[in-house]
C-alpha cells in the first residue's frame, strides 16, 4: 500500500513539475535578454564607411581624426598615422550602442554620471562635415564593466558595456600610430648590435642557424636570437618626444647604442639608441624623423650582449682508461 502511494505522489510531483516548466518557462529569456533581443540602435543610421572624420574633445583639448586616402590619420598632429586599431574599435562600440538600459533622462543628472563636458565628446562626421553621431561618453558604472553614454540630443542616459573612457580617450598616449617596427622576422638574415662596449654581428647560415661572427666567432642562441627578433620585429613606442631639429637635445646626435636587421629583400630596419631622461631612452629610426622614448627594459632587450648570445661551448670529453 506504500509503495502504491509513493507512486502516485512521484506521478503527481511529475506532473507539477511539467506543468511550471509549460506555462511558468523558469529556464526561459529573462526580461534583459528579452530587451537585448529587440533592442534599437542608439544611432539606427549609423554607417561607419560614410564616416571621414572624428573629433573628440576631452579636458578641453580637441583631437581630430581624418580618413585620407583610406588610411586614418591625427590631423590635429600634423598628420602622423593614426591608431588604425583603435579608430576601428571607436567605431565598432558605436555600432554596438543599443537603448536597451536607460538609467535616466533627467537633464540634472548629466553631470552625475558625466555625460556632459566632464566626460568625453565625440562627433563622427561624412566627407561634407555633416555630423552622423554625436555622443558623449561618461564614467564606468559602479561594477567596472560598462559605461554611461548620452546622444548629444537626448537627455537620455544608457549603459552600455565596455571601459568607454580608454576606447574615446587617448589622453596622454595620443591616436597616433605607436608602431616603431613591423616586419617578418623569418626574412631576417643579419643583426648588427653596436654599443659603447662592443660591436655583435651575427648572421643566419643556409641551414638557418644563427651565427657570431663579432667579437667572437661563435654558434648563437636559438632562442636568444629569436626572442630578440621577435621583440624588434613587433616593436611598438612608449611614448613620443616632442618634435625638435636638434637631434643632440635628445643624445641621438651621436647614439649611444644602435641595433640593425637586415632582410633578404634588401631592406634595413635600425634603430639609433639616445640618452635616458626618466627611464626612458629616446629612439628614432634611421629612416624617419620621429623621435619615439622606450623604457630602459625594452632597449635591453634589443641591445644585447655578447655573452648572452653566445650559445654555451660543451664541456670537453674526459678520455677514460
Amino acid at each position: 500500500m506504500r509503495t502504491k502511494q509513493l507512486l502516485i505522489l512521484g506521478a503527481i510531483f511529475v506532473v507539477l513539475a511539467i506543468v511550471i516548466l509549460l506555462f511558468e518557462n523558469p529556464f526561459g529569456q529573462s526580461e534583459y535578454e528579452k530587451k537585448v533581443e529587440t533592442a534599437m540602435p542608439l544611432f539606427p543610421d549609423f554607417n561607419e564607411e560614410q564616416i571621414v572624420k572624428i573629433e573628440i574633445t576631452a579636458t578641453g583639448e580637441t583631437t581630430t581624426l581624418s580618413k585620407q586616402n583610406g588610411s586614418w590619420v591625427v590631423a590635429s598632429m600634423d598628420n602622423y598615422p593614426a591608431d588604425s586599431e583603435g579608430v576601428a574599435e571607436l567605431l565598432a562600440k558605436v555600432t554596438e550602442f543599443k537603448n536597451t538600459q536607460r538609467v535616466s533622462n533627467n537633464p540634472e543628472k548629466q553631470a552625475e554620471f558625466e555625460v556632459d563636458s566632464t566626460g568625453v565628446e565625440a562627433k563622427l562626421m561624412d566627407a561634407n562635415d555633416k555630423v552622423l553621431v554625436h555622443l558623449f561618453v561618461g564614467k564606468t558604472t559602479p561594477g567596472f564593466l560598462s559605461s554611461y553614454v548620452r546622444p548629444a540630443n537626448s537627455n537620455d542616459v544608457y549603459v552600455a558595456q565596455g571601459y568607454l573612457q580608454s576606447v574615446f580617450n587617448k589622453d596622454t598616449r595620443t591616436w597616433k600610430d605607436r608602431t616603431i617596427f613591423s616586419f617578418n622576422k623569418g626574412i631576417v638574415t643579419q643583426l648588427n648590435i653596436i654599443s659603447s662596449e662592443e660591436t655583435v654581428e651575427l648572421r643566419l647560415d643556409a641551414e638557418g642557424t644563427w651565427h657570431m661572427l663579432k667579437p667572437v666567432v661563435a654558434v648563437a642562441k636559438t632562442t636568444e636570437v629569436d626572442t630578440l627578433l621577435t621583440t624588434f620585429s613587433e616593436l611598438d613606442t612608449d611614448d613620443f618626444a616632442e618634435a625638435t631639429d636638434e637631434l643632440a637635445e635628445y643624445g641621438l646626435d651621436t647614439p649611444q647604442s644602435t641595433i640593425s636587421a637586415i632582410l633578404n629583400d634588401g631592406t634595413t630596419a635600425t634603430l639609433h639608441v639616445g640618452k635616458e631622461e626618466e627611464g626612458k631612452l629616446y629612439v628614432k629610426r634611421d629612416d624617419k624623423d620621429t623621435v619615439f622614448r622606450l623604457f630602459k627594459s625594452n632597449v635591453d632587450s634589443l641591445i644585447k650582449k655578447s655573452d648572452a648570445l653566445k650559445a654555451e661551448e660543451p664541456p670537453p670529453e674526459i678520455e677514460t682508461e
